[in-house]
């Protein structure tokens, strides 16, 4: 019996220890991965590089933070709440309820209001304390979201406006 648990003992130590530099293997290709996401959105839309997934226009007043999360990914709902958009600004989210890729505007009306940065938004979170966000699809008025609030599930938006 203890030759039997030493040599699983052994066993379990030796896997642990193979599978080690995959593991650092795999999180270096994940890296990797998304610094060249980063450097795609940089040279196709300019920018500045502020953190190991984030690219900041017009001195922060957007902000793209991009998602390590595959886009087919499951969440919980509890995890997608609009609270992820910061006090004070809006947000357009490449997912449904508030996920994936996100575009943060402090700026009424920000500069920077294409989201091919991101690809398609398919929802909206408003966190500023007294201000409306528009959504359109073209000149289409879909969706007004006022402060405090968001749309969790919206479609063909090309832009958004604030007052």
């Amino acid at each position: 019996m203890r030759f039997l648990r030493t040599t699983l003992a052994a066993a379990a130590l030796t896997l642990l220890t193979l599978a080690t530099p995959s593991i650092a293997s795999a999180q270096g290709s994940s890296a990797d991965a998304m610094q060249a996401r980063v450097d795609s959105i940089i040279s196709v839309h300019g920018g500045e590089q502020t953190a190991w997934n984030e690219i900041t226009w017009d001195n922060g007043d957007v902000i793209a933070t991009l998602s390590a999360e595959p886009a087919a990914s499951a969440r919980s709902l509890s995890a997608l709440a609009a609270g992820n958009c910061a006090s004070g600004r809006y947000c357009a989210y490449s997912l449904l309820n508030y996920g994936g890729d996100r575009l943060t505007y402090s700026a009424c009306p920000a500069t920077n209001t294409s989201f091919s940065a991101i690809g398609t938004v398919r929802s909206i979170s408003n966190n500023r304390a007294s201000s409306t966000v528009r959504a359109y699809a073209g000149t289409t008025l879909k969706n007004t979201i006022s402060s405090g609030s968001g749309a969790s599930s919206t479609t063909g938006i090309t832009r958004i406006t604030c007052s």
